[in-house]
C-alpha cells in the first residue's frame, strides 16, 4: 500500500463555506471559529493572519475588536469531509479520514484524509502525472492543506502535519526519513512527551533505537503499538469509508439570504460536491431534491421549508448540469421568506447513457443540447407545461400512445412492441376514424387487429393501404359492421 494523507488545518472554518463558493459579502468581517469547553473559548482556525489557533478569543476581542467568530459546527466538518473524501475516490477505493482532538495543540481539530493510490499508479502513468493531478483538483477544491506519502497511515499523517512532501514509497526507507525528525512531531500525549525529554531524546530516530519491551513497561502498550504502526511493523485496522448510499448536504448561511442571488454561491459548490459524489458511485441521477430552510419566525414560530423537486430530461452528473437547472428555477420564485440553509439531497441514482463520437456528425452534441432545452424549459415553466410522446403497448392504434411529462423516465424496451415487427403505420391518425361511404378502389397490404376485451373496447378491424391521388390513405374495415373507415394519413 502506498498512502497519501491530507491535513487540513483550516478544515473547520472551510467546512463552514467561507473560503470556497461563497459571496463576498456573506463572510464579510468572519474570521474566526470557535470552540468551547467549560468556561473557555479560544480560536480553533481562522482567515486572518493576526489570530492564531490556540488563542483565547477574551484575548482576541480586546486586540482585535473588528474580528467576528462563529462556534465550530463538527456536523458540517463531517459532511465535508465525505464530500472531499468522494473527490478522492477516484484516486483508490480505500479511504480513511478523522478528525480528532489533541491536548498537545490547545485541543485543536486534526483533520485528516487517507487514500491508497498505491493501485492506481498505472492509471495515471506513473507517481508523478498522479500527484500532479491530485494536486491540480485539490487546488480547485477550495481547502488548503498539506499531504503527506508513506506506505503507512500513520507515517503519512505524520510527514503532512509536518509539511515534508517528498514521497517515500517503501517500508524499508521509513527509518532513514524519520532519524532526522524531532520528538515533538509525534502525536503523543503530553505526559509522555516530557518523560521521554527527561531522559535525554531529542529526535525519533533515538526513541525508534530503544528496546520495545521496556517502553511498554513504562508509557503504555498503546504508545509502542503507535511506533509499530508507525514502521508498519502491525496492521493499521482502521475503519474504511465508504460512499453512502444517498446523498444528503446541509449548508448553514452565515446569515439571512433575502435573494435568490445569494443562494447561488454555496450551490455552486454544493452541486460540485453532488458531481464528485455520483463521479465516485460512476453513477447519475435524473431528480433530486433542494430544500430550503427560513428559520423562525419573528414572533418564534417555525415556518415552513421551501422544496423543490428538479428533474433532469436525462440521467446526468456534470455539475454544471445540475447548477443550470437550479439557477433556471430560482430566477422564476420569489423567496417566501430569508433563507437560513440549504439541503441538497439525492435516493435514486441511474446510470447516465454513454455517448459514443461520431467521425462526421455531431449527433451526441445534439442530443445534449435538446435535454438541455427541455430542462430549461422545465425550470421555466413547469413539468406539468412540457410534455412528449409515449408508447403504450396495445395494438390498437389510437390506445398505443398517451402524452407524458417530458422528464419522466421512459418505459422499459422489454414492455413495447418492438417496432421492427410492426407493418408501416402512419403518425397522422384521425379521431375519430371517418366513415367512408364504400369501399376503396384500389387498396393494397393487409394488417388484422383484434383487441380490447378486457377493456370493454373491443375491435376487429382489417387494415390497408390505399393511393388516391397520390395520397397514402389508411383505411380499415370493420369485420362486425362491414363498414369502411379512413383511420391515418401517409404524409
Amino acid at each position: 500500500m502506498l498512502w497519501l494523507c491530507l491535513h487540513l488545518p483550516q478544515f473547520s472554518l472551510e467546512a463552514l463555506g467561507t473560503t470556497a463558493g461563497m459571496e463576498p459579502a456573506s463572510q464579510a468581517g468572519l474570521q474566526v471559529v470557535t470552540g468551547r469547553r467549560g468556561a473557555r473559548r479560544w480560536v480553533l482556525a481562522g482567515a486572518s493572519d493576526r489570530v492564531m489557533p490556540g488563542t483565547d478569543w477574551g484575548t482576541v476581542q480586546t486586540l482585535h475588536p473588528d474580528i467576528r467568530a462563529v462556534e465550530r459546527k463538527p456536523r458540517s466538518e463531517r459532511e465535508a469531509m465525505q464530500a472531499l473524501a468522494a473527490w478522492a475516490y477516484r484516486y483508490g477505493s480505500e479511504l480513511v479520514w478523522e478528525i480528532t482532538e489533541s491536548e498537545l495543540d490547545y485541543g485543536l481539530p486534526c483533520a485528516l484524509l487517507w487514500v491508497d493510490i498505491g493501485a492506481s499508479l498505472k492509471l495515471f502513468g506513473g507517481l508523478d502525472a498522479l500527484l500532479a493531478d491530485f494536486d491540480a483538483g485539490f487546488a480547485d477544491s477550495g481547502h488548503v492543506g498539506n499531504r503527506g506519502l508513506a506506505p503507512t497511515l500513520e507515517a503519512a499523517a505524520l510527514l503532512a502535519r509536518l509539511g515534508l512532501s517528498q514521497p517515500v514509497c517503501a517500508a524499508a526507507e521509513l527509518p532513514a526519513v524519520l532519524d532526522g525528525l524531532p520528538l515533538a512531531a509525534l502525536p503523543l500525549e503530553p505526559k509522555v512527551q516530557d518523560a521521554l525529554k527527561a531522559v535525554g531524546l531529542s529526535g525519533i530516530g533515538e526513541l525508534l533505537k530503544l528496546p520495545a519491551a521496556p517502553l511498554a513497561k513504562r508509557h503504555g502498550l498503546a504508545f509502542t503499538l503507535y511506533l509499530d504502526r508507525l514502521l508498519g511493523r502491525r496492521p493499521d485496522v482502521r475503519p474504511r469509508f465508504r460512499l453512502p448510499p444517498k446523498y444528503q448536504r446541509r449548508f448553514d448561511l452565515m446569515g439571512d439570504v433575502e435573494h435568490t442571488e445569494g443562494l447561488l454561491f454555496p450551490l455552486q459548490r454544493m452541486t460540485r460536491e453532488l458531481g464528485h459524489f455520483l463521479k465516485a458511485r460512476d453513477t447519475g441521477l435524473q431528480a433530486f431534491r433542494l430544500t430550503l430552510n427560513h428559520g423562525r419566525a419573528s414572533g418564534g414560530k417555525p415556518q415552513p421549508d421551501t422544496v423543490l423537486d428538479l428533474r433532469l430530461a436525462s440521467p446526468a452528473r456534470d455539475a454544471e448540469r445540475l447548477l443550470r437547472v437550479l439557477r433556471e428555477r430560482l430566477s422564476r420564485m420569489p423567496l417566501p421568506a430569508p433563507v437560513r440553509s440549504l439541503k441538497l439531497s439525492a435516493e435514486h441514482f441511474i446510470e447516465p447513457p454513454t455517448g459514443q463520437g461520431d467521425l462526421f456528425e455531431s449527433r451526441a452534441g445534439d442530443d445534449e443540447a435538446w435535454s438541455q432545452l427541455i430542462e430549461k424549459l422545465i425550470a421555466r415553466l413547469g413539468a406539468e407545461a412540457v410534455t412528449a410522446l409515449g408508447l403504450i403497448a396495445d395494438h390498437r392504434p389510437e390506445r398505443s400512445w398517451h402524452l407524458r411529462a417530458c422528464d419522466a423516465p421512459p418505459p422499459s424496451p422489454a414492455a413495447l412492441p418492438s417496432l421492427s415487427e410492426l407493418p408501416p403505420r402512419p403518425i397522422w391518425l384521425i379521431d375519430p376514424p371517418k366513415p367512408l361511404s364504400s369501399a376503396p378502389a384500389r387498396i393494397a397490404g393487409f394488417e388484422r387487429l383484434e383487441g380490447g376485451w378486457w377493456d370493454g373496447d373491443d375491435v376487429q378491424r382489417d387494415y390497408y393501404r390505399s393511393d388516391v391521388q397520390g395520397s397514402g390513405l389508411w383505411v380499415f374495415r370493420d369485420r362486425r359492421s362491414e363498414g369502411w373507415f379512413l383511420h391515418g394519413v401517409w404524409a
